[in-house]
C-alpha cells in the first residue's frame, strides 16, 4: 500500500466530512475512492506473501468502509462519541475531518454510539490505573510475541508449508497443528501491535486504559461457531462486516432515549432467527470479499514475479483468486447445522452446562479444522512460488537464537527432520 491507498483513505474522510446530500455525488465520491483502491492492488509488493495478502484484505476493508460512510449512512448525523458536546455536522470542516479519522480508527466503536452491546471485553478492574495497565500490556506483548515466534518457527520447519502438500497430508493430529499455525500467528501478531499502540496511547496520556480493551474476545465463549466469530474473532471487523444489516431502527444519538428496564415480567425482545441468520450470511459474504481482495493482490504478485509460471506448470496462477472464499462461505452452513442441533436439544430437554460446552468446543474445532484446510491449501499453492531466500518467511526466530546460544543446538534442523518423518 502506498500513495494511492493514502489518497483513497484521505478522500474517503474528505467526502464523508462534506456530507453530500445528492445521491449522485455520493455515488461519484464512493466510485472515486474504490477506483483508487483497485488501482493500488497491482502496486502492493512487500516481498512477503503473508503481508501482501494482509494488505490486500486491508484494501478490501477500506472498500466496505467507503460503501458504508459514503452510501449507506451519514456518520456526522447518525454517530456520536461520548465526549461530543455538539453534533459533528455542526463542527468546522477540519474538525469534522479529524472526528471522522478518529471514528474510522475505532473499529469496535469504543466510546461511540455504534459500539455493539456485550461484544467488547472490558479492561480488567485491576488494570485501570495507567501503571498497572501498561504493566499488564507489556506482559501480554511478550507472551504473545513468543506465541508468534513459535508459530513462525513451526511454519518454517514444516515441509507442508514449503511445498504444495495439503495441510491434511500428515494425518489429522498434525492437520490440527497445521490449521492452527497461521491463525495463531495472526492472533499473536495483531495482539502485539494492539498492545504496543495501547502502551503508547495510555503512556502518553492520550487515552484512558478503558479505551484499549483486548483486541479479541474471551476464548471460553467459542463453544459455537456463531459465538466464535461474533464474540471472539471478529471483534475488530464486526462493524465493517455488518454494514448490510439488517439493522435495528435508527435513532438520533442526540435525542434522549428512555431507559428500558428488563425483568422476568418485561424481558428483552428476542430478534427473529431469520433476521439474525440473514445478517450473519451478509457478514460472511463481506468477509469472503475482503479476503478475496487478498487473493487478488497475490495474483498480481504472481503475474509480476513469475510471468511464465503457468506455462511451466509450477503453479496454476488462475486458481489463486477465490481460494479464500470457500472457508468463509462455509461458516453460515456450520451455524445453520449447530442452530438446528441446539433447537432439537432444547426440545428434548438438554440443558447447557459443562459437558455441552465441551461438545461445543470439539464441534467448533472439528468444523474449523475441516473448512480451514481449503483456505490453507490454496495459500500453500501460492507459497510454492517463493524464490529461495525471498522475504521474511525463513528468518531465524528469537526461540532459535536463544536455544542456540544457551544450549548450542540448531533447533530448526531438529524440528524439520522430525516433521519430515511424520
Amino acid at each position: 500500500m502506498g500513495v494511492l491507498f493514502l489518497a483513497a483513505s484521505t478522500l474517503l474522510l474528505v467526502f464523508a466530512a462534506l456530507s453530500f446530500k445528492s445521491t449522485i455525488w455520493r455515488l461519484v465520491s464512493c466510485s472515486v475512492v474504490v477506483a483508487l483502491l483497485a488501482a493500488d492492488m497491482p502496486l502492493v509488493c512487500t516481498r512477503n506473501g503473508v503481508l501482501d495478502y494482509f494488505f490486500g484484505a486491508t484494501l478490501g476493508v477500506t472498500v466496505l468502509q467507503s460503501v458504508r460512510f459514503l452510501l449507506l449512512v451519514r456518520p456526522l448525523e447518525e454517530y456520536r462519541h461520548e465526549s461530543d458536546k455538539v453534533p459533528a455536522y455542526q463542527l468546522p470542516f477540519i474538525k469534522r475531518f479529524f472526528w471522522l479519522l478518529k471514528m474510522t480508527y475505532s473499529p469496535r466503536g469504543i466510546g461511540w454510539s455504534f459500539m455493539a452491546e456485550n461484544s467488547v471485553v472490558p479492561v480488567d478492574s485491576r488494570h485501570r490505573t495507567r501503571a498497572s495497565f501498561i504493566a499488564s500490556r507489556l506482559r501480554w506483548f511478550f507472551s504473545h510475541y513468543m506465541l508468534f515466534e513459535a508459530a513462525t518457527l513451526y511454519e518454517n520447519c514444516n515441509p507442508v508449508f514449503l511445498s504444495k502438500a495439503s495441510v491434511t497430508s500428515q494425518g489429522y493430529i498434525m492437520q490440527c497443528f497445521n490449521v492452527a499455525a497461521l491463525p495463531c500467528q495472526l492472533y499473536a501478531g495483531l495482539t502485539c501491535v494492539h498492545c504496543a499502540l495501547a502502551i503508547l496511547a495510555v503512556g502518553a496520556n492520550l487515552d484512558e486504559p478503558q479505551a484499549w480493551p483486548q483486541p479479541f474476545g474471551r476464548w471460553e465463549n467459542a463453544f459455537t461457531i456463531r459465538k466464535f466469530w461474533g464474540k471472539v474473532w471478529h471483534q475488530m471487523l464486526r462493524h465493517d462486516l455488518t454494514l448490510f444489516g439488517p439493522h435495528k431502527p435508527k435513532h438520533n444519538p442526540w435525542n434522549p432515549v428512555r431507559a428500558q428496564h428488563f425483568s422476568a415480567s418485561n424481558p428483552r425482545e428476542c430478534e427473529p432467527w431469520a433476521t439474525s441468520y440473514r445478517r450473519l450470511c451478509y457478514a460472511f459474504v463481506c468477509s469472503a470479499f475482503v479476503h478475496v481482495c487478498g487473493d487478488v493482490v497475490l495474483q498480481f504478485r504472481i503475474w509480476g514475479n513469475f510471468p511464465s509460471t503457468s506455462a511451466s506448470g509450477t503453479i496454476d496462477a488462475s486458481n489463486v483468486i477465490g481460494y479464500s472464499a470457500p472457508y468463509f462461505l462455509l461458516q453460515p452452513v456450520g451455524v445453520l447445522v449447530e442452530d438446528a442441533v441446539m433447537e432439537v436439544g432444547k426440545h428434548i430437554g438438554v440443558k447447557e452446562g459443562k459437558w455441552t460446552r465441551m461438545v461445543g468446543y470439539a464441534w467448533v474445532w472439528g468444523f474449523t479444522s475441516f473448512s480451514c484446510s481449503f483456505l490453507l491449501d490454496g495459500l500453500n499453492a501460492f507459497q510454492v512460488g517463493h524464490r529461495p531466500g525471498e522475504g521474511m518467511g525463513l528468518r531465524s526466530t528469537l526461540i532459535e537464537i536463544t536455544v542456540h546460544r544457551v544450549f548450542g543446538v540448531q533447533l530448526a534442523p531438529v524440528i524439520s527432520s522430525w516433521l519430515s518423518g511424520v
